[in-house]
C-alpha cells in the first residue's frame, strides 16, 4: 500500500501543470509620424462605419473644422461629434455606403515632436440608391501631442471648384461666403499673426515665408492647384512673382482671424475667410470669399508656412463627382504624395519634391487664376 501511494504521488506530481504565465499586453509605441497617421486613419474608419462616437475623442475640445458647405465651420470636439451624427445618420438609415481608399497621409513634425501637420488626397466612393460615385476630397490637418496620444486641433476638408464657376458672372451668388471663424488668438502668437498679415498683404513675403520642407503642400481652390514640396514650389513661383504682383490681386480678411499655437510653441495654425479683388475703386472685380487654413512651423527662430488649404463654400447642388480625366491626373498627384510620405517621418528639412502635377486640362485654366495666389 505504501508503495502504491508513493507511486500515485509521483504520478500526480508529474501531472501537475505549472500555473499559466500571466500575459502582459505591451502597448506598441509608434514613431510620431506613424502615430499621427493612425489618428487620422481612426477618423477615416469612424466615418466609414458611421460612428460619430469614435470621432469626438480624436479632436481637442477647441478644435476647428472646415467642411464642404457654407455653414460648415465647427468649433469644439462636442460640436464636431454632434454635426458628424447629423451627417452620418441619414447615410446609415438609407442603407448608403461610404468607402475611403488610396489614402497617402503625408506628415510633417515640429522639431520637438510636440505637434504635426498632415495632408491627404484620398479617393472616396459612395453608393446611394444603387448609384456609385467617386469623389476626390482634399484634407489638411494640424495635430497636437497630448500624453500618449495625438489629437486633431484643426481640420480642413474640401472639394475643388472649377475656375469656370469661380469666374462666372453670378459666382458670388452661387458660391456664397462661408461662416466666419471667431477672433481668438493664443498667448504669444504675435509673430504668427504678423507673418499671416504680411503674407496676405504681399505675395513676396508669403513666398519667402514658405517652408522648404518636402511635407509642404498648397491646395488652391481648383483641382489643378496642388503643389507638394516647399523648395520646388518656390522654384516654380519665383519666376512668376513679378507677373503675380502686376496682376493686381489683393487678399483682404473678410472678418476675423483665428490663430492657435501648439503646446511647446513650435507649431501652430491660422484660419480666416478671405475676399480676393482685382483692381480698385468702382471697377474692382470681387471674387467669391473663400476659407483658408494655414499651418505654420518655427524653423531656426523664424515662422514659416508649412501648408496652405483654400476652399470655396460648395452647396450640395454644386458638388460634382470626379471625372475620368480628373481621376487619371489625381493618381499622378497621389503617387507624388506617396513619395513624399517616405520622407515625412523626419522633422528636418527634406529634399524638394517633384514639380507640380497638373490635375485639370490646360484649356480649362484661365489667365489670372485666383486659387493659388
Amino acid at each position: 500500500m505504501r508503495r502504491f501511494l508513493f507511486v500515485l504521488c509521483l504520478v500526480l506530481t508529474a501531472c501537475l501543470k505549472a500555473p499559466p504565465r500571466r500575459v502582459v499586453e505591451v502597448k506598441k509605441v509608434l514613431e510620431p509620424a506613424e502615430a499621427v497617421r493612425e489618428t487620422l486613419e481612426k477618423a477615416y474608419r469612424a466615418v466609414e462605419a458611421g460612428d460619430a462616437d469614435q470621432l469626438e475623442p480624436l479632436f481637442t475640445e477647441d478644435a476647428l473644422v472646415f467642411g464642404l458647405g457654407p455653414s460648415d465651420t465647427w468649433l469644439g470636439g462636442i460640436v464636431i461629434g454632434e454635426r458628424a451624427r447629423q451627417a452620418l445618420l441619414p447615410i446609415g438609415l438609407a442603407g448608403d455606403t461610404l468607402t475611403l481608399e488610396d489614402s497617402r497621409i503625408v506628415v510633417g513634425l515640429a522639431v520637438d515632436d510636440s505637434a504635426a501637420w498632415a495632408f491627404d488626397l484620398p479617393k472616396v466612393t459612395t453608393t446611394h440608391k444603387k448609384k456609385t460615385d467617386v469623389w476626390l476630397p482634399r484634407l489638411t490637418a494640424h495635430l497636437v501631442h497630448e500624453g500618449d496620444r495625438w489629437r486633431i486641433d484643426a481640420l480642413h476638408v474640401s472639394l475643388s471648384v472649377p475656375d469656370q464657376l469661380v469666374f462666372a458672372p453670378d459666382a458670388t451668388k452661387r458660391l456664397i461666403a462661408p461662416a466666419d471663424v471667431n477672433n481668438e488668438r493664443s498667448p504669444d502668437a504675435d509673430q504668427v499673426v504678423g507673418v499671416v498679415r504680411r503674407s496676405l498683404d504681399d505675395y513676396g513675403v508669403k513666398l519667402d515665408r514658405t517652408s522648404e520642407r518636402a511635407e509642404f503642400v498648397q491646395l488652391g481652390t481648383s483641382a489643378a492647384e496642388v503643389f507638394i514640396g516647399g523648395k520646388s514650389f518656390k522654384e516654380l513661383i519665383k519666376p512668376q512673382l513679378g507677373a503675380i504682383k502686376k496682376a493686381g490681386y489683393t487678399w483682404k480678411l473678410d472678418g476675423n482671424l483665428r490663430v492657435k499655437l501648439a503646446p511647446g510653441g513650435k507649431s501652430g495654425w491660422a484660419a480666416a475667410v478671405v475676399v480676393q479683388r482685382l483692381g480698385t475703386g468702382k471697377k474692382a472685380q470681387v471674387f467669391p470669399a473663400f476659407r483658408f487654413l494655414w499651418t505654420l512651423v518655427e524653423e531656426d527662430g523664424v515662422w514659416n508656412i508649412s501648408s496652405e488649404h483654400q476652399s470655396l463654400a460648395v452647396k450640395d447642388d454644386l458638388r460634382d463627382p470626379a471625372t475620368e480625366e480628373q481621376l487619371k491626373a489625381w493618381k499622378a498627384t497621389r503617387d507624388l504624395a506617396e513619395k513624399t510620405m517616405a520622407k515625412s517621418s523626419k522633422p528636418k528639412v527634406g529634399k524638394a519634391a517633384e514639380k507640380k502635377v497638373p490635375v485639370e486640362k490646360p484649356e480649362d485654366k484661365k489667365d489670372g487664376d485666383i486659387g493659388a495666389w
